[in-house]
């Protein structure tokens, strides 16, 4: 099987930039963001230098006309980065002395425009996927997993790891997006923000992964970036080694938790991880379930009734059935289908469609600052492939993350084997 590329955040302290957008205190004119997984410490990590509000409105004032080092190092004055650590993260650039933005930053106006070139552009991406839809369906049916979850199949892993996942590794390798735009301490990342605003609504846009793996296993949700917070692991992880509110002044001890907890979450997501993926298996009770994954009851309790209460099980009398997507090693040759044929149809798309969208979106505000519009498609791509999955959604091709009985809306979560996404 051919290797996905995955956007994974693999730990806590790589993936405060994926969730901090939706925090409610982190009240900038800025949502913030990375595509890929950026270093712990903040003056390597774009978001976390993004992240006071005077900052961002600084970065909106740049996108306006270019700055220089004393105007830009006034305004940065007692922060705990520099000009130059900016420029290093990605975030700015020096031409003859003057400092421009350097990444994908989206005005409102500019998100405005995408939307409206995008709409019609992603219901014709996904009209693509609906004229082999009994084809889909057909590689999506006969899993071995208790219930029908093939909508939830098609949702996942063709609009997960397919469009987003692996559209980002076609569009890179046929030279129509760049790719990430640094690699510090191993980690490889392009950082983006949006402006925000009340006319711009993400919601049903589905193009968002959070994840992290342990033990051979991964635990992602993906969905649209309205609904954040998501309850769904790994996000519910992120949050709570970080947030400590009531306890604002105490920094450094602040900090010394959340590096502990973080060191126990590696463990938290493995345990989960090993029973959802026996029941991913069969109807299991808690009995055989202790058994095959070594937990000692009481540990399991506490899982089962987390899991529970994030709606990725129920409970059938005495057992436990998984009630979310698990995809085990025997998925490999479906899982490798629906990507190849997803590829296939992207490819053609891409073909027909891209020299379009790249003369119609050729003025957005990174562009008139010099950012390449290969970089740009990085975020233009993720809003064509993100109406598409709408699109995809309201046809009924895709389980419907919105749908009437799901408690937490926005998102779909699964729990997967990691060696899915290697190459034999």
């Amino acid at each position: 099987m051919r290797r996905i590329w995955t956007t994974l955040v693999v730990l806590l302290a790589i993936s405060l930039a994926g969730v901090s957008a939706a925090n409610a205190e982190d009240k900038g004119p800025l949502s913030l963001g990375i595509t890929g997984s950026t270093p712990s410490e903040p003056t390597r990590n774009p978001t976390a230098i993004l992240r006071p509000p005077e900052v961002q409105r600084l970065i909106l004032a740049i996108a306006e006309r270019p700055h220089s080092r004393a105007e830009i190092e006034t305004v940065l004055a007692g922060q705990f980065f520099t000009v130059d650590d900016m420029v290093a993260v990605g975030l700015l650039r020096e031409e003859a002395g003057d400092f421009w933005i350097d990444f994908n930053l989206l005005r409102v106006a500019d998100q405005l425009r995408i939307l409206e070139v995008s709409q019609d552009l992603g219901r014709d991406l996904a009209d693509a996927f609906l004229k082999r839809r009994a084809e889909l369906e057909a590689i999506a049916g006969g899993r071995e997993q208790p219930g029908d979850l093939s909508a939830e199949f098609l949702y996942l892993v063709l609009g997960c790891f397919s469009l987003d996942w692996d559209g980002l590794d076609l569009t890179e390798e046929r030279g129509w997006r760049l790719g990430a735009q640094r690699e510090i301490d191993g980690r490889a990342f392009t950082p983006w923000a949006k402006e925000r605003g009340a006319e711009v609504s993400l919601q049903g846009l589905y193009w968002g992964s959070h994840s992290n793996s342990a033990g051979g296993t991964t635990l992602t949700t993906f969905g649209d970036h309205h609904s954040l917070p998501r309850f769904g692991l790994p996000d519910l992880l992120w949050r709570n080694s970080t947030s400590f509110r009531g306890y604002e002044e105490l920094e450094e001890e602040k900090k010394t938790a959340a590096q502990m907890l973080t060191a126990y979450e590696q463990d938290v997501t493995a345990d989960v991880a090993r029973v959802m993926m026996e029941l991913g298996r069969e109807v299991l009770d808690a009995g055989a379930l202790g058994e095959r994954t070594g937990l000692e009851e009481r540990k399991l309790g506490r899982i089962l009734a987390f899991l529970e209460a994030a709606e990725y099980v129920e409970p059938h009398g005495e057992a436990w059935q998984a009630t979310v997507l698990v995809l085990r090693g025997e998925d490999a040759a479906k899982v490798d289908a629906m990507v190849a044929l997803g590829r296939k149809i992207m490819l053609e798309w891409h073909e027909a469609n891209y020299d379009r969208v790249r003369e119609t979106l050729a003025d957005l505000t990174p562009i008139r600052n010099g950012v390449p519009f290969e970089r740009v498609y990085t975020e233009i791509w993720h809003f064509l492939f993100g109406f598409a999955n709408r699109t995809l959604v309201e046809e009924g091709l895709f389980a419907d993350p919105y749908g009437e009985e799901r408690r937490y809306p926005g998102f779909l979560p699964i729990v997967w084997d990691s060696g899915l996404a290697q190459a034999p």
